[in-house]
């Protein structure tokens, strides 16, 4: 009797040490899920915030540069010479991009957002910027026309209100994002892509569509930051035009002394 009671015992110690040991690797492999999906879940939060961040730079480019093309305005009066569209080439652009400067009249600007930051007061402010109704010229590159403060590096935006007929200066000049490391511009003549545009030059019409066209910065902001290489583009109808294919703009407005894409 008492023989048969110990091999009870010691049948039912090795059952306990059996489901002691499946436990136990139930327990490292349920351990080892849950790191990982802690793991996969930090990882996806962080690139989810990456995209995000990137989607943010995209915005703060596509949303202004879109409002300001879309503006775009020229007068019926042949001989004005105050409003005007001109997309042309600086020697030191991307030519996969197109022409780096663009200076146009258009009837869209508001207040730039640099403003935000600025403690000047209405009076002084309104002098500066002058009136913020009527067509405006805008101007856009990565080349500062005026003196940069501090080597800042990016994309500029030269506002003059009213425009006076010079494309090459005036009004006031900001930087619109240090995020962009190189841009170009292309527009739409009707049949193809033509990387200038200037209406000084050739017919007054506007490009039935802008092709815009840019390389952002993968570090600070800073000049020597480098570049992610990728080129992100956008295109932008512009509502003025009457340019199509059955109405082309002429070579003279699209030639200014370059080729066509």
């Amino acid at each position: 009797m008492r023989n048969r009671t110990n091999r009870s015992v010691r049948a039912t110690r090795g059952l306990t040490l059996i489901e002691i040991l499946v436990a136990a690797t139930l327990s490292v492999i349920l351990l080892s899920a849950l790191s990982y999906a802690f793991v996969a879940g930090v990882d996806m939060e962080r690139r989810h915030n990456s995209r995000r961040a990137e989607g943010n730079r995209q915005e703060i480019v596509e949303t202004r540069l879109t409002e300001m093309i879309r503006g775009a305005k020229l007068s019926g009066d042949e001989t004005d010479l105050l409003t005007y569209f001109r997309g042309e080439s600086t020697g030191n652009e991307n030519t996969e991009l197109g022409c780096d400067r663009l200076t146009f009249t258009t009837a869209a600007p508001s207040v730039p957002l640099s403003a935000v930051a600025n403690t000047d007061d209405f009076e002084t402010q309104t002098e500066a910027r002058g009136p913020l109704g009527g067509i405006a010229e805008v101007s856009l590159g990565t080349t500062a026309v005026g003196q940069v403060p501090d080597d800042r590096a990016g994309l500029f935006e030269r506002i003059q209100r009213p425009s006076d007929g010079n494309a090459t200066q005036g009004g006031i000049e900001t930087l619109l994002t240090a995020d962009v490391a190189e841009i170009g511009f292309q527009f739409w003549d009707g049949t193809q892509w033509a990387i200038n545009w200037n209406t000084t030059a050739g017919e007054r019409r506007l490009p039935a569509a802008v092709k815009v066209s840019y390389i952002l910065r993968s570090g600070d902001g800073q000049e020597n930051s480098s570049t992610d290489g990728s080129i992100r583009s956008f295109v932008v109808p512009v509502p003025a035009s009457d340019v199509d294919a059955q109405n082309p703009a002429s070579a003279a407005t699209t030639s200014a002394g370059a080729a066509t894409l």
